[in-house]
């Protein structure tokens, strides 16, 4: 005896489809039934067409000769067939002629057709004729087929639910085993119940086979985790050792530090900056100053064992003791004599360093605070200083951070704006030179002096930016001008090889070469003099001339202002103020007028506030005069 279980999967589900297949089969025929009723009807219609067909001539006769009362004799063929349920004929008016009805009547559905009758000769409508015609045996026709249809409409429902049952039980054992692998977990057994069929065999030897393969990969996976993370444990380690040590001390950094004083009770922090570090750099080599800075916080770890890097030369020391400012002063003081003991050997170099300490008490704000009095320090040329509020030093750094920030606004907003002193001949009273004068306009419209910019404009590197936007607009100005003009420059701008590039681009596109005077602030001091000797070289081969401003009270001496070529130089003002009360003063004045001469260089006086300093200077033989006297600083169209 054969089972079915033991049949092939795909028998089964062929054997379902040829089920499906014979059911569409029977819904095929039932629609060609359907198609041949419609043809039955259509033949039903052209029978009541042919009997008014049959009506029609002699209708047209009469209604022609208006014999409207043989009109019922000429329509009997048409009303003696039994099938012919009305007939209406009415006239161009629609006036009824003639009106048939049955008197037996079905309860079937009849077949209306309608026919105009036009006249013989100009074919106009006289009159319409409508018939209702009803064939018992058609209507007997349709109603088998509808039975036809409903039965087959019955089986086809009727085997569709038992395919789909059928299928089902065919598919039940998959149904399972898709529930058991749905849930299936790595590691998990599972057991299934098979049904003999050679497909549920196959299904149920590979999923036990993707079983052992998983526990195997399972097994693979969980050590493969463990080492990675043994990896990762020991990646972070190397990762937070990169963050928070300092690769070339190994000490823990600036941001370990600040870890630190967020978590921890720290009481007072020191930063320790080496002076004059750039020049052990430069002097011996950065791989010598490297190894100056791996001793320096080995020795420093060493002794106060909670030392950090915090970058460059800098190195902080952190306290948790109680400790009032004059203890901890003293330990720093003592920290201080041990390093100037402390020689440190670099490649056969001895070298003693000397540091500066700026001390913050508490651990709110130390490091900020720490920093503040480092700088404190060295303004002061003291070897430790401890941050102290009521000295409002906090309040000057943020008030010059502030007026940085506006300074940034006013470039930008092109608000640093130029006024122009006239400069007068002494011999001809007239205006031959202006000086050019910065300023800026605060966002209220107010100006601000140059004294209270400048120094801050200097120390956060906008200073070039100024000096650029002050040429550019002294050069534009005065392209359309005869005088001359002049332009301080510090020595600054001078070895700053961008500025110096625009700045002799600015006068060639101008045109204002013959026209401009650099003056050299020879007050702030002359670092480099071979760089403003090839400036001063540059910008004379093109025309300019330049000027010694301040000269008198600065730093250099006459020999190296003739190294310099100047053609003018100007007084200093502290000099010129005094002039009338201070012999001293006009002896300085007398002194610089006769070098100025024997150089060939003009003398111009500044501050000439008053008739009677003008007169005296006139007298010495000064050549041009610059004050409020004979002209204040005022913008130029």
């Amino acid at each position: 005896m054969i089972h079915l279980s033991r049949f092939r999967l795909s028998y089964k589900i062929v054997g379902s489809l040829i089920l499906i297949f014979i059911a569409i089969f029977l819904v095929v025929g039932v629609v060609i039934n359907y198609v041949m009723e419609n043809t039955i009807s259509a033949s039903e219609k052209q029978k009541a067409s042919l009997l008014l067909q049959t009506i029609e001539k002699p209708l047209q006769m009469a209604l022609y000769l208006k014999f409207n009362d043989q009109i019922p004799q000429k329509v009997i063929p048409a009303v003696s067939v039994a099938d012919v349920m009305d007939l209406v004929i009415i006239d161009r008016n629609d006036h009824a002629l003639y009106n048939y009805s049955a008197t037996i009547r079905t309860a079937h559905e009849a077949v209306t057709v309608s026919r105009k009758i036009a006249d013989p000769i100009s074919g106009e409508k006289m009159g319409t004729i409508i018939l209702s015609y009803s064939d018992r045996a058609y209507d007997a026709t349709r109603q088998s087929i509808h039975r036809i249809i409903y039965g087959v409409g019955l089986s086809i429902t009727v085997l569709f639910f038992l395919a789909v049952w059928w299928v089902r039980y065919l598919l039940s054992p998959l149904t399972k085993i898709a529930q058991k692998a749905r849930t299936y977990k790595p590691g998990d057994r599972m057991t299934f119940e098979e049904d003999g069929s050679v497909e549920i065999e196959q299904i149920v030897s590979a999923f036990k086979s993707m079983q052992e393969t998983t526990r195997v990969y399972l097994r693979k996976m969980e050590d493969m985790n463990t080492s990675l993370e043994t990896a990762v444990q020991e990646k972070t380690y190397e990762l937070e050792s990169q963050y928070y040590i300092d690769r070339l001390t190994n000490l823990p950094n600036r941001y370990r530090l600040q870890e630190k004083l967020l978590r921890s009770k720290i009481t007072a922090l020191a930063i320790i900056n080496i002076d004059d570090f750039k020049e052990v750099n430069d002097f011996f080599g950065i791989a010598i100053g490297d190894a100056v800075l791996v001793q320096m916080g080995t020795w420093l770890h060493e002794l106060s064992g909670k030392c950090y890097r915090l970058g460059s030369d800098e190195f902080a020391l952190t306290f948790t003791e109680h400790l009032n400012e004059a203890e901890l002063e003293h330990r720093l003081e003592m920290l201080l004599k041990l390093l100037d003991e402390k020689t440190f050997m670099i490649h056969e170099e001895s070298l003693n360093i000397r540091v500066t300490i700026g001390v913050a008490m508490g651990s709110e704000k130390a490091l900020t605070r720490a920093d503040i009095a480092l700088h404190h320090a060295k303004e002061k040329k003291k070897q430790i200083a401890f941050y102290n509020e009521d000295e409002g030093i906090e309040e000057q750094y943020r008030s010059n951070l502030m007026m940085a920030s506006n300074i940034r606004k006013a470039l930008y907003g092109h608000r640093i704006i130029c006024h122009y002193q006239p400069i007068f001949d002494f011999v001809t009273g007239a205006i031959q030179k202006y000086e050019t004068l910065v300023r800026m306009v605060d966002e209220n419209g107010d100006l601000v002096a140059p004294a209270i910019f400048l120094p801050i404009a200097k120390q956060t590197k906008l200073y070039p930016q100024i000096t650029l936007e002050v040429v550019y607009q002294a050069c534009r100005v005065f392209a359309s001008r005869d005088e001359e003009f002049s332009i301080n420059l510090s020595d600054s701008d001078i070895r700053n090889p961008h500025t110096v590039n625009e700045i002799i681009k600015t006068i060639r596109e101008t045109g204002t070469a013959s026209q401009i005077v650099f003056e050299i602030l020879e007050s702030e001091g002359i670092e480099n003099y071979d760089e403003v000797t090839h400036f001063i070289a540059q910008v004379k081969a093109m025309g300019a001339k330049i000027a010694i401003d301040d000269f008198g009270t600065g730093y250099s001496n006459f020999e190296n202002i003739l190294k310099l070529s100047v053609d003018y130089i100007k007084i200093d003002g502290s000099l010129v103020r005094e002039l009338s009360g201070n012999e001293r003063h006009r002896i300085i004045i007398e002194t610089i007028i006769d070098f100025a001469q024997k150089i060939g260089a003009k003398t111009i006086a500044e501050f000439v506030a008053d008739e009677d300093i003008y007169t005296i200077l006139k007298e010495l033989g000064v050549d041009y005069s610059q004050g409020y006297f004979t002209g204040k600083p005022i913008p130029l169209p």
